[in-house]
This record gives structure tokens, C-alpha cells and sequence, in this order.
């Protein structure tokens, strides 16, 4: 594996940091939309407690200081996680930067 695309993937490891994972996933909230927690965690390769912690710091949870970027909504039986208007204007300032 070259080591530019081993960079590109150094947040699919369990070694991960916290804000390699959070960047990962929300630029996939970005790009596709609302996904599924089963989804998101098989895309990051996380263990859904992993996924679960990560969501109370990018959610509204005042206890774990939630960012307020995302909020789980139920959707035909199963959880799905969706951006916040916060998360949207951060997706926004994602995308210039990178322009």
C-alpha cells in the first residue's frame, strides 16, 4: 500500500484517534446523506460502542459536551444519523477549505 492511501485510511484502524474517526465520519455525512449506525460502522470499521461514544460527542449530549453536528433519528425500525444545521454549515466550511 502506497503511503499516501495508507494515510487516507489511518482512521479504519483501532488505533485510530477520536478525531480521525469524527473527521471520517462526517465527511461521509456530507457526501451521502443521512446513514445508518450499522452502516457507519462498517464503513469506519467500528464496533457499535465505539460508534455510540462518538455519537455523544458530535450529538446534543450536554453530560459528554456533545458539538450538536448530528442527531440519531429512527427511521423504518433502525437508527439512522443525520447532520444538525450545525453540521451542515461545518460540511460547508469542510468543503472550502478543501477548494
Amino acid at each position: 500500500m502506497s503511503p499516501d492511501r495508507k494515510a487516507e485510511n489511518d482512521w479504519n484502524t483501532p488505533d485510530a484517534a477520536p478525531e480521525d474517526l469524527i473527521i471520517a465520519l462526517l465527511r461521509m455525512l456530507c457526501t451521502e446523506g443521512p446513514v445508518s449506525v450499522a452502516r457507519a460502522c462498517k464503513s469506519l470499521g467500528l464496533p457499535r460502542s465505539q460508534m455510540e461514544r462518538l455519537l455523544l460527542l458530535l450529538g446534543s449530549s450536554e453530560q459528554w459536551g456533545g458539538l450538536h453536528y448530528v442527531r440519531p433519528e429512527e427511521q423504518r425500525g433502525r437508527t439512522v444519523i443525520t447532520l444538525t444545521s450545525e453540521g451542515r454549515a461545518l460540511c460547508a466550511q469542510m468543503q472550502a477549505a478543501t477548494e
